[in-house]
């Protein structure tokens, strides 16, 4: 059997793994071979602090960090979308807009780094902010920061209940009261 990396196995396997870790420590010893000298300290410490930044669109005015799946949107998707943040009063120059593949190639500490107050995922995303699902259309609050998990755009503007219990959480998550 072919020894496969972490990033090959991701590429394949639709559930989201999650490593211990000790286990973590185990396989990123595997992925690259390491000398001695390189696991001292410092160079842990140095590892850890070299964060990638989230590469997004928008001016992220009001702290709304909004994930979709995908490495861009169709027009039409992209039109769904500020549709959807238009009903709460926003628009690119409020929130940072990221795609999955570039939120992929960050790490969690980069994501809290950028200090948002809501972070909106549409979709799946291989990284370990899905660690926070706790529940999909329901807002939950870790950290400071509040969540909302939701299908991809293009499952939410093609069914009917999908968009009413996005947009009932959409209320909650901007404190909407109907008149």
């Amino acid at each position: 059997m072919e020894k496969m990396s972490i990033h090959d196995l991701g590429l394949i396997l639709d559930d989201e793994i999650y490593l211990v870790t000790e286990e973590r420590d185990q396989l990123l010893a595997l992925e690259k071979p390491v000398t001695l000298e390189s696991t001292s300290v410092s160079s842990q410490e140095e590892f850890e602090e070299e964060h990638v930044q989230l590469a997004f669109e928008g001016g992220f005015e009001k702290g709304i960090l909004v994930i979709y799946e995908g490495s861009s949107l169709e027009s039409n998707l992209s039109e769904y979308l500020f549709k959807i943040l238009g009903a709460v009063s926003c628009s690119l120059k409020d929130i940072a807009l990221a795609n999955s593949e570039d939120t992929e190639l960050t790490s969690m500490a980069s994501i809290t780094a950028l200090n948002p107050n809501k972070i909106i995922v549409f979709g799946k995303v291989r990284h370990e902010i899905m660690m926070s699902v706790k529940k999909t259309y329901e807002v939950h609050q870790e950290d400071e920061i509040e969540y909302l998990f939701a299908d991809d755009l293009r499952q939410i503007s093609e069914n009917l209940d999908l968009r009413k219990a996005l947009w009932k959480e959409l209320q909650v998550l901007f404190n909407i009261t109907k008149k």
